[in-house]
């Protein structure tokens, strides 16, 4: 019976040896690590390693980790949880065989788990069973062969619990503490030990009598082994019991941009410090909107150096129930006037114009399209620089015309890499904003303006390496573009703050007010601003100049070093311009009442062409001669300015002379149009006819070749039905147009 024992003794000793191998060797690190990976919150930091956003895991916890582990939470949790920590190999077997004493002789239960095998129940979240302690025995040892003591304490402390839904000592100092976990006091230290044995204590209302006594007795211990000096120690004991506070999260519509489950954590370019001081900023200006009807805002901030993102703000608040999660910096809309320094730069380089270059903005007809300034006003010949500080459409429209819509388009296309191919369904009136770009796009343009024309992505990785860049238009014309933008109107005080506030920006108001953009770059940042209605929401207040604008300035004034200038580049020339236009001085001007003057210009540019107002012609007795006339012989060269007829018509209604040419212009409509009329009220398809005509004559309409109208109505509406016509108008002097066109239903 004896040696049956004996056996059956052996026996189950041989299969518990055999089980505890079976389970040290089958003991998989990698797989223990990552069952903890899945559990953390997914988190996002600011360039210094500052929490921005965090977010619950699955299992609705805050769930934060973190290196950064203070010298004072170690010895801490040490001496609390476990003091022999670093010299036993997974299981201290004094304090087993102590506590199996207590719990034989005592009624107050003991344990003696080790931090190693705290660690094991921490991962496997087994009940607290004799079978479930062996387990945690041998898998101890099987952890402390695998890992080194330290990783085995980091891991505890980012996975301990410490209460309520919090876990991990990164979770507990964020919502406890909010400070940088390596700042933790000996007192913020003593609670965040004594927490994890026993969460509970920190319901503060219920236990802080006895929360407070663990501290405490804690504080003394430590001070007791020297760790502490006595006036540490009486000071700690002073220190008030920490507070649940609850934090907002900061850029969060980036975290959740940024953030998945293949990567729950990233350090973001992003300051903190600024990212706080917008979104106030943004929230107070937004109480100021709303009572205009206004909902939503999106600002991104960068550093222009180094391609950075330093703010970003998706909405005025991502938790505003006027769709506040909706992330305004990706979000597509109307690009308004913003793109018009990009054509005025490609525009110098293709040699099309020269800053001071006059370009008209009279009336103007674009086949079907008619712009108009913002104002409704129209300035006759105005340089290129002034149009584009005025953000004048009519002569943008007619320079795209010059540079090629669809070139431009594809130019855009190639800068931010957008799949659409339909340049016709925009034409001319890309320009003005019809197609939509979002926020980030359009910082990216001007974040390569304040890098003289050098393009790269943006970045909101900190330790990312400098993005690959590439020219997209010369230096030069970049810093004239910036030369210019930097004297645009502004509103109110902050015209008499050019000094102070040096900034070359832009703004944009889309078609129906839908949008409202300011834009600019300085040599530190580049800032974006959009205002408006996620909605789409039209409203009547939306400017780009005041309402996008002022906030736009108020957020530079949260900035340092904004007066700083942008230096002249060094591919600059000066070049002879004829002083009536402005374009190229020609060799062929010289003996003619024409003077020159000099203006910058880009030196690798194409050769800027002459002007497209001048014309040489020959005049006999005050009349102008062709070759063809008996008197061209004796006639006289010379130059005039030779304007469209709308220009002419424009100058006599502003009682401003200018030299002739054609006297008589189809303005409305051109050559070769093909119209689709909506009906009007009544049922009739009806358009107008519009001339220009420089002086009070009679004039008369023909229409494939029959009489319609005799007077001096240079205005006239006509009912057609779908069909081939020809346009044929001859005033009395005998000078005449004609177009043919065709409307269809």
């Amino acid at each position: 019976m004896k040696d049956k024992l004996i056996k059956a003794l052996l026996c189950v000793f041989a299969l518990g040896l055999f089980y505890a191998l079976f389970v040290f060797f089958a003991f998989d690190k990698n797989e223990f690590l990552s069952s903890f990976e899945q559990r953390y919150s997914r988190v996002l930091y600011d360039k210094n390693k500052n929490i921005l956003s965090a977010f619950i895991n699955k299992d609705e916890q805050w769930h934060l980790r973190s290196d950064d582990i203070s010298e004072r939470l170690k010895i801490a949790v040490i001496n609390y949880e476990d003091k022999n920590f670093y010299s036993h190999f997974g299981v201290d077997f004094l304090a087993f065989l102590r506590a199996l004493k207590d719990n034989l002789t005592r009624e107050k239960r003991s344990g003696a788990s080790t931090i190693s095998m705290q660690l094991i129940k921490l991962n496997e979240k087994n009940e607290r069973t004799y079978f479930n302690k062996i387990n945690e025995i041998i898998k101890a040892f099987a952890l402390e062969s695998s890992l080194s003591k330290d990783e085995i304490l980091n891991l505890y402390l980012n996975n301990a619990p410490y209460g309520g839904n919090l876990v991990g000592f990164a979770s507990a100092i964020r919502f406890y503490f909010d400070k940088n976990p390596k700042d933790l006091s000996w007192s913020e230290a003593a609670v965040l030990a004594v927490l994890p044995n026993n969460p509970s204590l920190i319901n503060l209302e219920k236990n802080k009598d006895k929360l407070l006594k663990k501290r405490n007795a804690l504080l003394e211990k430590l001070f007791q082994k020297g760790h502490i000096s006595d006036d540490i120690y009486k000071l700690s004991l002073l220190e008030p019991l920490p507070k649940f506070y609850p934090r907002r999260n900061l850029a969060p519509h980036l975290a959740q941009h940024l953030l998945n489950d293949s990567k729950k954590e990233l350090v973001s370019s992003i300051d903190k410090n600024l990212q706080i001081k917008f979104e106030k900023k943004a929230k107070q200006y937004s109480s100021y909107l709303q009572k205009l009807g206004i909902q939503n805002l999106a600002i991104l901030l960068l550093d222009t150096k180094r391609y950075k993102a330093l703010v970003y703000i998706g909405s005025q608040d991502f938790y505003d129930e006027n769709l506040g999660q909706i992330n305004g910096v990706l979000a597509k809309r109307s690009a308004g006037s913003t793109l018009k320094p990009f054509l005025y730069a490609l525009a110098i380089d293709e040699g099309l114009i020269a800053p001071n270059s006059l370009l008209l903005d009279v009336p103007t007809f674009f086949s079907n399209f008619f712009p108009q300034n913002a104002n409704k006003k129209y300035y006759g010949l105005i340089s290129a620089k002034e149009s584009l500080q005025r953000s004048l459409n009519v002569p943008f429209v007619s320079l795209l015309r010059d540079y090629g819509y669809e070139k431009f388009f594809y130019k855009m296309k190639d800068f931010l890499a957008y799949e659409d191919e339909d340049y016709e369904r925009y034409g001319l009136s890309f320009i003005l904003g019809t197609k939509e770009f979002s926020l980030e796009e359009l910082s990216k343009l001007y974040l390569a303006l304040g890098n003289y024309g050098l393009l790269g992505e943006i970045s909101y990785i900190e330790d990312e390496p400098m993005p690959e860049r590439r020219q997209i238009f010369s230096k030069a014309s970049a810093y004239l573009s910036l030369d210019a933008l930097k004297s645009l109107q502004r509103v109110g005080l902050e015209n008499y703050n050019k000094i102070d506030k040096i900034v070359s920006w832009k703004t944009g108001t889309s078609y129906g007010r839908k949008d409202a953009l300011a834009i600019g770059t300085t040599p530190k940042y580049t800032l974006g601003v959009w205002v408006g209605n996620f909605t789409g929401e039209a409203n009547a207040n939306l400017y780009g100049v005041s309402i996008a604008g002022d906030l736009f300035f108020e957020l530079l004034s949260l900035l340092d070093d904004v007066n700083l200038d942008f230096k002249a580049s060094d591919d600059l020339i000066n070049i002879k311009l004829d002083s009536l236009t402005r374009y190229r001085f020609d060799d062929s001007y010289n003996g003619f009442n024409i003077d020159y003057t000099y203006d910058l210009y880009p030196a690798s540019a194409k050769v800027l062409r002459t002007s497209p107002f001048l014309k040489k012609i020959y005049e006999y007795e005050g009349k102008i001669v062709d070759s063809l006339d008996t008197n061209f012989k004796d006639a006289k060269a010379k130059f005039i300015l030779d304007l469209p007829a709308n220009a002419q018509t424009f100058f006599q209604k502003e009682k401003i002379f200018m030299p002739q040419s054609k006297k008589l212009k189809i303005l409305y409509p051109q050559n070769a149009l093909n119209l689709i009329l909506s009906r009007n009220l009544d049922g009739k398809k009806s358009f107008v006819i519009r001339l220009a005509s420089s002086n009070d004559e009679n004039l008369f309409y023909y229409l494939n070749e029959k009489l319609i109208y005799s007077g001096k109505s240079k205005e006239l509406e006509l009912d057609l039905n779908a069909g081939a016509y020809t346009l044929f108008v001859i005033n009395e002097s005998g000078d005449s147009d004609e177009v043919s066109f065709s409307i269809k239903r």
